[in-house]
Parts: structure tokens; C-alpha cells; sequence
């Protein structure tokens, strides 16, 4: 079996059976499902108990609730294909994406592929990312020149996805880290494995294909703004210290910079959001961490006006000067969006 697909699944009914479709109508048939029902309390478990039923390429888990981290790794435990492929269950790939991936592992042999995002809010195409860098085959010193250098965050503010889904990944290569996982990392566990697989990669094939279809949603977990999110960084932060990174030079710096830019993400989207009644809070638990002193090392090269006068005041402590700057940002957009 060539691919596995992992979908790990907690309260998504909504969403989950157009999730499923996405994937038993791909044009490439070498592929096994797991879905994977995190001990999901809405009609979840039945849709994929149903499912399995109707197709034989389906394996469902059913598991206490533990989150994301458990969940993938209870589906790592018995996937059988060589690659494994990560999708959210809120989420679609476009009809062709393993027969895409197929094709680019059997071209270069290469033991990740990364594809592009399309994000998609009520139908509608918000926005298309990718990792930034020119599509292509990276071999080891490619990848130690081009991808290390914005393995967490470069100078400019860009760096790689730092998604685990959308990527066909060899299961050799990822099984490791995904079972080393800590389970208790709520937010970033993405990118506790993405980090130590690229780290390991020997090949990497790098597409503009925009083959994952992320659903924009108000409750997304990954959305939205919540003060301890902070702290939950320092989790990732210190969680990725105790990867091997010798390898990439500038590391302590990108960190810093990654630091410096999750928390500025959390306050903006404070502000965003007019949570005024926040402002010491976000404060306090920064000059509480780590965060406070990567945020004083923190030196960024071509980042917009915006992002400079809320760093440069994060910089200073400036926390409530940074908030209400970037809640007035938010106020002539929509001035302006409107005019």
C-alpha cells in the first residue's frame, strides 16, 4: 500500500462526511483511510462506523477523548502505507493530490512533499500560501541551504508551513517523531514533528500545487484569541529545544524571532478581536516567560511598517501602546474597506 491517510476526528459532523468524499474520490486508488474518532460527542463516531462499512480501504479508531497529538499517533500505530498523508477533518484535497504526490516520490524519490494551501471561507478562496520557496526537488545541501534557513522563522518573517497536514510524508521518516509526541502540546504540535522531519529529510519535493483545501472557520482551533495561548508557545518553544538542530546555524535566532512573532500574532489577534480588557493580562504572562527576553534578541530585516512599530514596542514593553496601535490598524481597514 502506497499511501496512508490519517484523519483524526473530534465534533466535526458538519464537515467530516465532505472530508471523507474528498478522499475516496481520489483519482490515485493506492490508499487505506484511518479515521481516527477522538472520542467525539456529536454524530462523528456513526458517520465513520457507516463509512467503514461501505468502503473496505477504511480503518476507524475509536478512542477516548486526548487530542490531536494522541489522535494522529493512534493512527500512525496502524498505518501500512509507505507515505503517510496528515488531514484535518474540516478539511478537503483536491481530487488529484496522492496521484500528484505519487508522481513526485516515484520522479525523485524524495521522502516529503509539501503542497500548497488554498484556504477556503463559506466556498470562497480567502487565500493561497505555499512554503516560499521555488518549486522543485531539494536534495540534502538544498534543504540545508534553503529550507534551514526558515525552518521557524527567517529575517524577513518568512518561513516554511508549518502544517504537518498537506504534506505526503515517508512513514519511516515520521513515525518517530509522531510517537515520541508529547500528547500534552495543545497548540504547535504540527510543528514539533514538522521540524525534526525536515532535520532528518535526505530529498524534499517542494509544490505550488494547491492540493489542500483548509476551511476557514470562527471556532477553528487554530483561530480566534485566548491569553494562555501564550503560555502554550513556551510549551512548543521548549518542546523543540530538545530536537537536534546543531545542524541549522541561526537557530537560537530563529527562535527568537519565532518567539517574537507568535506573540505579536496572540496580541494582534487580541486586538482584532477589541479585547481590551486583556491588555495586562497578554503583558503579564509575556514578561513572565521566555518570550520576554527572545523578544528584546528578536531582529527582523524587510517586515512591513506595521509589524516593525508593534515589535519595536513589544521591544519596550509597550504592550497596551502595541494593542491599541494595532486595534487602530484594524479600525481604518475597515474604515477604508467600507469607503
Amino acid at each position: 500500500m502506497f499511501f496512508s491517510v490519517i484523519v483524526p476526528v473530534y465534533n466535526v459532523e458538519k464537515y467530516l462526511p465532505d472530508c471523507i468524499e474528498s478522499v475516496l474520490g481520489q483519482s490515485f486508488s493506492d490508499f487505506e483511510l484511518i479515521l481516527v474518532d477522538d472520542g467525539s460527542t456529536d454524530s462523528c463516531s456513526g458517520i465513520c462506523d457507516d463509512y467503514k462499512k461501505k468502503n473496505h480501504r477504511i480503518k476507524v479508531i475509536h478512542k477516548e477523548n486526548a487530542g490531536l497529538a494522541a489522535a494522529r499517533r493512534s493512527g500512525i500505530k496502524i498505518a501500512e502505507g509507505d507515505y503517510v498523508f496528515n488531514l484535518d477533518s474540516d478539511d478537503l484535497i483536491e481530487s488529484d493530490t496522492l496521484e500528484c504526490a505519487h508522481r513526485m516520490i516515484k520522479e525523485t524519490d524524495c521522502e516529503i512533499v509539501a503542497f500548497a494551501y488554498k484556504w477556503v471561507k463559506n466556498g470562497k478562496t480567502v487565500n493561497i500560501t505555499d512554503d516560499g520557496l521555488d518549486e522543485g526537488f531539494y536534495i540534502k545541501d538544498d534543504i540545508e541551504k534553503h529550507i534551514y534557513p526558515r525552518l521557524l522563522m527567517d529575517k524577513n518573517m518568512k518561513h516554511i508551513s508549518y502544517y504537518l497536514s498537506g504534506k505526503a510524508i515517508k512513514r519511516e521518516l515520521l513515525a518517530p517523531h509522531q510517537l515520541n509526541m508529547n500528547e500534552k502540546i495543545s497548540l504547535g504540535e504540527d510543528l514539533c514533528c514538522v521540524v525534526p522531519c525536515y532535520l532528518d529529510a535526505k530529498s524534499v519535493y517542494i509544490s505550488k500545487k494547491t492540493a489542500y483545501l483548509y476551511t476557514v472557520r470562527e471556532n477553528s482551533m487554530s483561530k480566534g484569541f485566548n491569553a494562555k495561548q501564550i503560555n502554550l508557545v513556551e510549551n512548543i518553544i521548549n518542546e523543540i529545544y530538545k530536537i537536534n538542530t546543531e545542524k541549522v546555524v541561526d537557530f537560537e535566532e530563529q527562535m527568537c524571532r519565532y518567539s517574537c512573532f507568535m506573540c505579536f500574532a496572540i496580541l494582534a489577534a487580541a486586538a482584532e478581536g477589541s479585547h481590551f480588557e486583556s491588555i495586562n493580562e497578554i503583558r503579564s504572562y509575556i514578561m513572565r516567560s521566555l518570550h520576554n527576553e527572545k523578544i528584546k534578541n528578536a531582529e527582523f530585516g524587510k517586515i512591513s511598517f506595521k509589524s516593525r512599530i508593534t515589535i519595536s514596542l513589544m521591544k519596550w514593553n509597550r504592550y497596551n501602546l502595541a494593542f491599541f496601535f494595532l486595534n487602530m490598524c484594524k479600525v481604518i481597514k475597515t474604515v477604508l474597506r467600507k469607503g
